[in-house]
């Protein structure tokens, strides 16, 4: 009998811990080990035909295409919780189940949303290298508070209410909008439920947490930048395509807002982007669930799961449940 092989892409599996890679070679699964490669290279092209299931990170898009090139996969193993890098329909109609670890990366990004809070708000990075480059400018840097400011969280769900409980240590106001509200939480934590527009208006600092979808595609655009105050900052930790750059880079220059954090962007890395050129605003290489914590917990998570659908049993976090239960039936 043939193996089960698991075709292993995702870059960050087992950065900082082995531990869930040995429990998978343990279970008897054969494991091809391609790491940080793609289907630009032909080894990979063959490892794809030999694979029966795909653990992959945020890199390889899996589609059509990639599947096409899979005749044998039927299970996508998504480290992360973020499955814009997945068409599930795709998946769904090579009988491909989808599994992924929601919540495995939770505080990290919260805390990194706070760092970019406040080294925007403080204008660290900038004080930095302004020391580095022999300048004191004791008394030309002015930064703002976030002290009993009011913060809209575009996105209150596993993320949004982690940053949401962080705020409570500044004394902030928290406004939110979310279509799938969670009422105990927002009721709990006083979280004032708002639309986009009005949150937008009333918001110091606004921060999102929403997955990339056609509906949130672009949601932060040269529109809605114009309801936000001139003394707001734009924080983005959650997926590039969700804003706008090319506006948000107008914006910023013309001090439309005072400044943005971002560690997402449109394109991955943003080397051409005209944002490098700007100092109020502070990036990070799409580094926010990079942890050990964080990355262990979606190791740990994502192999948890891959042997549940090894020994036969239903993966907890299954995205696509129509395609186990056809098989089931």
């Amino acid at each position: 009998m043939e193996k089960f092989t698991v075709l292993i892409e995702a870059r960050p599996f087992c950065a900082f811990d082995n531990t869930p890679m040995e429990q998978l070679e343990q279970t008897g699964m054969q494991i091809i080990d391609m790491r940080g490669s793609g289907v630009d290279d032909p080894q990979f092209v063959k490892a794809l035909g030999q694979a029966d299931a795909i653990l992959c990170g945020n890199d390889l898009r899996v589609n059509d295409e990639v599947l096409d090139m899979a005749p044998r996969v039927r299970a996508i193993a998504k480290m992360g919780a973020g499955l814009d890098t997945v068409d599930i329909d795709a998946a769904t109609r090579h009988q491909a189940i989808v599994f992924h670890t929601p919540g495995a990366n939770n505080q990290a990004v919260a805390d990194h949303t706070f760092a970019l809070i406040l080294n925007v708000a403080r204008k660290i990075i900038y004080c930095d290298r302004s020391l580095r480059e022999k300048r004191w400018e004791h008394t030309k840097i002015m930064g703002l508070e976030i002290w009993q400011k009011t913060l809209g969280l575009i996105g209150l769900g596993a993320i949004g209410r982690c940053v949401a409980l962080r705020a409570r240590g500044f004394e902030m106001k928290v406004v939110a909008h979310d279509p799938f509200w969670p009422e105990e939480f927002a009721l709990e934590q006083g979280i004032e439920k708002m639309q986009i527009e009005d949150l937008l208006k009333v918001s110091d600092i606004v921060s999102l947490h929403v997955p990339l979808m056609a509906q949130t595609k672009g949601i932060i655009n040269a529109k809605t930048l114009e309801l936000m105050k001139p003394t707001a900052i734009l924080i983005n930790a959650a997926r590039g395509g969700i804003v706008n750059e090319a506006d948000l880079y107008q914006a910023l220059k013309n001090k439309k807002i005072a400044g943005a954090g971002l560690d997402v962007f449109e394109e991955e890395p943003p080397s051409q982007s005209p944002l490098l050129e700007l100092d109020n605003v502070v990036l990070t290489p799409h580094t926010a669930a990079f942890t050990f914590e964080g990355m262990h917990n979606m190791s740990a998570g994502v192999v948890e799961q891959l042997i549940a659908y090894y020994r036969g049993n239903k993966p907890v976090h299954l995205v696509n449940a129509r395609v186990w239960d056809k098989r089931e039936a």
